[in-house]
């Protein structure tokens, strides 16, 4: 239980964070640059896949719609879904589904590595509801997120993204365990209009 409080309290403390940031003066785009500016918006999809993994093959996808509120800061509904087949050798996959809110801040010019690269963070909340034999389970979730955006054209990006979830019950399954946290990575793309 201690260690759900402390995560809730990193989760809150990077959520201020990322609020007072997005106080910030907006700027104004210069031609070429990536669209992460206020009233821009973003269609974005993950996706995991492994179909030669030790217990079973596995999809995970997450599709998003996301308004960038003030420049650099997005605010990004999700539902993420995910399958694993042949996890006990019957007929019993697992599955989960996932609605979620998240909140993103991408570092400004000043920080970046490249133009054309944009590091963000992000933190997000949401409710997932899991199945698995006989076992149906739902909780909320919560955690942070890293990653970074690397920008083929001024509206289109790869993305790459790791991140880690904890939940108030066991709707993730790892190693045949259901446990209450979950680490990933994930690879994407990102339309915004």
């Amino acid at each position: 239980m201690e260690r759900h409080r402390r995560a809730i309290r990193a989760t809150l403390w990077l959520a201020f964070g990322l609020t007072s940031l997005a106080v910030a003066e907006p700027r104004s785009p210069r031609e070429g640059e990536p669209r992460i500016w206020r009233g821009d918006r973003e269609l974005s999809l993950h996706v995991s896949p492994d179909f030669e993994g030790a217990i079973g093959d596995m999809i995970f996808a997450e599709a998003g719609y996301g308004v960038f509120l003030r420049d650099g800061l997005e605010l990004r509904g999700t539902f993420a879904y995910t399958l694993l087949e042949d996890i006990s050798g019957a007929e019993n996959d697992y599955k989960m589904q996932e609605l979620g809110l998240v909140a993103e801040y991408h570092f400004p010019p000043r920080v970046r590595p490249a133009e054309r690269i944009v590091p963000y963070v992000a933190v997000g909340v949401g409710y997932a509801k899991s199945l698995f034999a006989n076992v149906d389970e739902s909780a909320v979730t919560y955690g942070p997120r890293v990653g970074v955006k690397c920008y083929l054209a001024d509206n289109a990006a790869l993305d790459f993204a790791a991140q880690w979830r904890a939940a108030s019950a066991d709707v993730f399954i790892n190693d045949f365990v259901a446990e209450d946290s979950d680490l990933g990575l994930g690879f994407g793309i990102r339309i915004v209009f």
